[in-house]
């Protein structure tokens, strides 16, 4: 079990990879994304699953998160829960509005001046004593450089107590690995026959207990027979691992091909696109569709990257606009921008919306 919910734009992952690993290494348990949701998981439940159970969310506050939708969901889902906001900041930026309606009476750190590691230190000292205290009233003696910030007057902040929630994930879990246990006991046994979903199921779930238990290359060994079986969990599991490089070398065609079948391709279908002869298959309708599946998740860096595929390789203008669609619900206006203009210049069916949409951003200085 997790303490504390990073919250950051996937372009400062550096900065959250750097203070995760400070953290751990003193005995705080992060949990943020991709890394603590599972193969095949939804991501917009996993991060809310994780969201419930933490003591405290610290919040990398960069120019980039001020203006990230996925940033803005997590703090709203943290401020409603009563979840303890540490903003750790290192940008001078203007909070959006929206952001400040959250932040407004939270106490945050000031890390834009003195070494990083310097102001990781004093973030993981004021978070530890967080999560010791429970609930806690929070001084708001106002310091800088690497100290608290109070941005108003002293609020109370609390904790949700979540000994019981917690107490029910550990009995799920102990329950799950005695279910994949038993299950791995009946399929070693050749007498007992099952049927091909049954054992892709099996097959899958004792890939996820691997990976759970950080156990990579059994995970991905299970996730291929799974998918060999008809698992598409099991195939968008693989290509997650093989895309983000869990466990296995990076090989972004091969993670393709996995996604291409759990999409519902073939497997001569879903040959790296960049190795197939002239097969018939419609290479617009196959990123279309690999984008789509995740913009609907919220996982949009994944989604631009499949429609940005599809656009720059076989000129689909379809993937034109979703890229600038995909960036705009980012809030990443520059690529927004780039993309809608693109979809406009070759002819989108919907260029006249799409004009307005950048004469839109032209006009609130987005761009």
């Amino acid at each position: 079990m997790h303490d504390v919910f990073i919250s950051y734009s996937s372009k400062n992952k550096n900065v959250a990879d750097a203070i995760v690993s400070d953290f751990e290494q003193n005995g705080i348990r992060c949990w943020y994304a991709p890394r603590d949701i599972r193969p095949g998981e939804e991501w917009v439940t996993a991060i809310t699953k994780a969201l419930e159970v933490s003591k405290a969310l610290v919040l990398i506050y960069t120019d980039e998160s001020n203006n990230s939708r996925q940033v803005m969901n997590e703090i709203a889902v943290a401020f409603n829960a009563g979840i303890t906001i540490v903003p750790f900041k290192l940008s001078n930026e203007q909070m959006s509005r929206e952001l400040e309606y959250y932040l407004t009476r939270v106490h945050w750190l000031d890390a834009v001046s003195k070494p990083l590691m310097e102001n990781i230190a004093a973030l993981r000292n004021y978070v530890a004593v967080i999560i010791s205290a429970g609930n806690v009233e929070i001084s708001t003696e106002t310091t800088r450089g690497g100290a608290l910030v109070s941005a108003s007057p002293k609020k109370k902040t609390f904790i949700i107590p979540c000994l019981i929630i917690s107490l029910v994930l550990i009995a799920l879990i102990i329950v799950g690995v005695a279910i994949a246990k038993s299950r791995d006991d009946l399929t070693s046994d050749p007498a007992i026959e099952t049927n091909a979903d049954d054992e892709a199921t099996t097959l899958y779930e004792e890939g996820l207990t691997f990976y759970s238990e950080s156990n990579y290359a059994l995970a991905y060994d299970r996730f291929v027979k799974a998918s060999d079986a008809g698992s598409r969990e099991a195939m968008k599991a693989a290509g997650d691992m093989l895309y983000e490089g869990i466990g296995v070398e990076i090989d972004e065609s091969k993670a393709v091909e996995f996604y291409l079948r759990a999409g519902g391709f073939s497997r001569i279908e879903a040959e790296p696109y960049f190795e197939r002869s002239e097969d018939g298959l419609s290479d617009e309708d196959m990123f279309n569709r690999l984008g789509l599946s995740y913009f609907y998740e919220y996982d949009y860096d994944r989604a631009a990257y499949f429609f940005i595929l599809g656009a720059e390789e076989f000129d689909s203008v379809n993937c034109m606009g979703n890229a600038g669609i995909t960036y705009e619900s980012a809030m990443d206006w520059e690529n927004a921008y780039k993309w809608y203009n693109a979809a406009i210049e070759a002819g989108h069916p919907d260029a006249e919306r799409f004009e307005k949409k950048v004469k839109q951003m032209e006009d609130e200085g987005l761009v």
